[in-house]
């Protein structure tokens, strides 16, 4: 393996990082998780390559701290210093027998980027695989994003220690300078006479500053922040490799160019030049010697967030602004991501129907929310835990019992218990007392540090109501059964009646102690426990029986429904059952007259040309009639009990669906619509009207009616009136709509449109030779060839007489418009060969180009005639071209 970078300064700028061998750290494992999470790998490191090991800072999905360098992937990556993809290591004959890929961690699949350090390649973001994988160049893009986070990362403490040192040192030269010179000038002055001495020593000090100045130019060269100087003029006299990086511009660009031209946003440069002439001026200005954010640009015009310190300082007798510069616009988005994720966490603590509440590791309350305000009626206070049970009326379950301190939740959950629904009340004076379930746990750093405490409470006030309620219910419904118009009892597993009300009694015409704990059997004749008997064996057996029983009382037939329902026992067997029955006399008699009703509603409905359905509540057809066969080749039995997709396709619902939806929300609607079976196409008419009960549509009646002929009669109608008879162009009224569309399509940011006008040459006296009849043919074969020679989504027109006109759409040049002109003057140019002559006709073609977004119909075709008079001038069979606006 070679380089071409020599090891020593690798090794040099790695120890220079000072992370070999230091404990693993948070920012650089979020970057391996991410990495991980992001490719969907399982191993995810970042390596540092040291000169006989490879040992990693980072490591996702791997236990071992480092390895040997000699059989180490990332090795390579650093040696080539640019990206390496093994996507398999078994086929890969550098690795194929290498011990990573024969045993743990079983590598099958290698991607690594290579990050710097003084531009020397330290180490690697790699992800690994256990099986073989492709990485396409948008997940090679994210790795060597990811990697550059990482790079950043690694020089971050670095760069800031080397700026700090940096600072400290000029100042420290600044003074020594200034102290230097004054002893200096102390010297001059006592030894005048020693002129000799007093040359050298000035050398001295003249060498001495210019190391000094060579040492500031290396600091500012090698600081992790911009710095950018700039002279008087607001010209750059200083660009630094960070400069380079933050804002793209080379030194080579940028050097001798204005501040505001290359980095200062274009509304800001006013503003920007006359402050530095302000301060040129007087020494006066807002941002020197103070820390500001700034928008800034970079070479690519993207707009970006700059934290700037800026200070003054004397260069050849002349005042310049230095200032270091560091692109902020990452931080300030995570910071805004945060702040964006603690509003989302306000909004649902605040919008949750539990009272929850928090302090801090002292006690201070530091969360109430919205339902802990309500419950108790007060805002978050500064009240001490020894006072919460007393401020917030905090009470035991049974409510007017005060609530010890020992026994608060947060103080038990702030001394390290958990709590789980432990009742307590809060009953503050003049607001109805709640009852609260609170659970809560300590809150502790990812180090086992106490934060603090939380607790939710859970208000159940209500349960405890609806529980009361249903006692109370209960009792009600043990008096209601007496009242009911139905016959209701209870049955053990033995057989034997436990419950019976007093219509069931009356039933059965016996005493109810005659009745109740003796054996269902005595209670009927043979024959009538004889219908019973299966319905009892499926109750005794744990199954639900409903069915329907006629009785003879008094000589008049009475219609039953009857119902046993069992009782389980709390293993889930069967334990008895309850039975009732319901006097359905009524009912029956009202169905016998609805059926009859309903076959004379399908009698009529079926001999109707119309399509006449209904489709019940879950939007299913409950009823179609007969012409749905005959127009849709579907049988109405095969239909009902299936959605409009289900019984006759997406198509056909899909046509309807709008006015559909409009029925469904309570509102009559319609459609027009069509229906094709074997070749032939309706159109028809929908009518849909909604039904509705109590508020809610239950339903949707439809209505369908055949409007064929009159549609049909509609279009021919239509044709007639924009179509050119005589050659079946579109004539001038369709193709002024079709000009005013073109014109709104412009307006929408489309493509140019060009218009061009033709007439015949000498169609009169083709005419006045030949005769009309000639002339017509040769009108219809010229528009044959116009058709002909323009694609298919231009528009060709027939005005009047031998008047013609072409609309293009989607013009990208004049040029197009050219090759279309040319290609219609050669299709003229050929004979035309007729029924009874062979002509020689031409054509004469005025263009009319409309471009810039808008266009104006009346200008356009102005613009057009002009160009056809044009061409005409200019002589027959040709075109002229003519823009808006423009003249010949």
């Amino acid at each position: 393996m070679t380089s071409t970078i020599p090891e020593t300064s690798r090794i040099a700028a790695l120890a220079a990082l000072d992370l070999l061998d230091t404990q693993p750290e948070p920012r650089f494992d979020r970057f391996t998780r991410l990495a991980a999470l992001t490719f969907g790998v399982p191993i995810a490191l970042i390596s540092l390559v040291d000169e006989k090991r490879l040992w990693f800072k980072s490591r996702c999905g791997l236990d071992v701290e480092q390895t040997d360098r000699s059989i180490a992937f990332c090795s390579h990556t650093v040696a080539q210093r640019e990206m390496l993809v093994v996507e398999d290591t078994a086929a890969d004959p550098r690795f194929a027998d290498n011990p990573l890929v024969k045993g743990e961690p079983h590598i099958r699949f290698y991607a690594g980027q290579p990050v710097y350090c003084d531009g020397q390649a330290v180490g690697t973001l790699c992800i690994v695989d256990r099986n073989p994988r492709r990485l396409d160049d948008r997940q090679r893009r994210a790795l060597r994003d990811l990697a550059g986070l990482v790079e950043v990362e690694l020089n971050q403490a670095r760069v800031t220690t080397t700026r700090v040192m940096a600072e400290q040192a000029l100042k420290s030269l600044n003074a020594e300078l200034e102290q230097r010179v004054a002893r200096r000038t102390a010297e001059l002055e006592a030894r005048l006479v020693e002129l000799s001495a007093e040359a050298a020593q000035r050398k001295a000090a003249e060498m001495l500053l210019r190391d000094a100045e060579s040492w500031n130019r290396t600091i500012v060269a090698t600081s992790y922040s911009a710095f950018v100087g700039a002279d008087a003029m607001g010209r750059i006299i200083e660009w630094n490799p960070a400069a380079e990086r933050i804002f793209g511009w080379s030194r080579v660009d940028a050097v001798g160019r204005p501040l505001s031209d290359l980095i200062v946003p274009e509304e800001l440069r006013a503003a920007h030049t006359a402050g530095m002439r302000r301060f040129m001026a007087t020494g006066a200005s807002r941002i020197v010697d103070r820390q500001v954010e700034l928008p800034a640009l970079t070479a690519s015009g993207r707009r970006i967030t700059v934290e700037m310190k800026a200070g003054a300082y004397e260069w050849q007798g002349q005042r310049c602004i230095g200032a270091f510069i560091d692109d902020v616009s990452e931080r300030n988005r995570t910071r805004q991501q945060l702040e964006e994720k603690q509003e989302l966490l306000d909004a649902v603590l605040e919008s949750i129907d539990v009272a929850v509440v928090a302090c801090d590791a002292e006690g201070s309350l530091t969360l109430f929310n919205k339902k802990a305000r309500m419950l108790h009626g007060l805002d978050r206070e500064c009240v001490e835990s020894p006072d919460w049970s007393r401020h917030y009326s905090l009470y035991e379950a049974d409510g007017h019992t005060p609530l010890p301190t020992d026994e608060v939740p947060l103080v038990r959950v702030l001394r390290g218990e958990v709590v789980r629904e432990q009742a307590i009340a809060v009953a503050p004076a003049g607001r109805p007392a709640a009852t609260l379930l609170a659970s809560g746990r300590p809150l502790r750093s990812t180090s086992g540090r106490a934060l603090g405490a939380v607790v939710a409470m859970h208000d159940i006030t209500e349960r405890n109501a609806a529980r009361e309620q249903l006692e109370a219910s209960e009792r009600r419904l043990r008096a209601v059964t007496e009242n009911l118009p139905a016959l209701i009892g209870k049955v053990n597993a033995a057989g034997k009646f436990v419950f019976l009300n007093g219509r069931a009694v009356q039933f059965y015409g016996k005493r109810a102690e005659d009745l109740i704990g003796h054996d269902v059997r005595d209670a009927y004749s043979e024959l009538e426990y004889a219908k019973l008997e299966p319905h009892l064996r499926r109750v005794h057996a744990g199954q639900r029986s409903t069915f329907e029983d006629v009785i003879a009382v008094n000589g008049r037939q009475l219609y039953y429904q009857c119902v046993f329902v069992p009782q389980r026992a709390p293993d889930g067997t069967p334990d008895g059952y309850y039975a009732m029955a319901f006097d359905m006399t009524d009912r029956r008699l009202s169905e016998l007259r609805q059926a009859e009703s309903e076959e004379r509603l399908r009698t009529i409905t079926d001999n109707v040309p119309v399509l006449i359905a209904y489709l019940d509540a879950d939007r299913r057809y409950a009823f179609v009639n007969a012409v749905h066969a005959s127009w849709l080749g579907v049988r109405p039995e095969r239909v009902i009990g299936l959605t409009v997709d289900q019984a006759f396709g997406p198509d056909y619902h899909a046509a309807q669906s709008k006015a559909l939806a409009q029925a469904w929300q309570g509102n009559a609607a319609q459609c027009e619509h069509e229906i094709a079976r074997k070749g032939q196409t309706r159109i028809v008419h929908s009518t849909f009207l909604p039904q509705m009960r109590d508020g809610r549509v239950a339903g949707v009646y439809v209505l369908t009616t055949d409007a064929t002929a009159s549609r049909m009669h509609e279009r021919s109608l239509h044709a007639l009136a924009h179509t050119d008879a005589l050659t079946q162009l579109p004539n001038r009224r369709r193709f002024e709509q079709a000009l005013a569309g073109a014109a709104k399509r412009a307006r929408q940011g489309d493509r140019d449109c060009a218009l061009l006008y033709l007439d015949v040459d000498f169609f009169k006296q083709i005419n006045d030779r030949y005769g009309h009849a000639t002339g017509d043919d040769v009108l219809v074969e010229f528009a044959r060839r116009l058709r002909a020679g323009v694609r298919a989504s231009d528009l060709v027109a027939r005005l009047a007489g031998d008047e013609f006109t072409v609309l293009l759409h989607d013009v990208r040049s004049e040029a197009d418009v050219e090759r279309v002109a040319r290609k219609i003057l050669d299709a003229v140019a050929e004979p035309f060969e007729l029924a009874t002559h062979v002509l020689k006709v031409g054509t004469t073609i005025g263009v009319g180009m409309a471009s810039g977004g808008a266009l104006d119909p009346r200008a356009l075709m102005e613009t057009a005639d002009r160009a056809l008079y044009a061409a005409k001038k200019a002589g027959r069979h040709t075109y002229a071209i003519l823009h808006t606006g423009e003249y010949a």
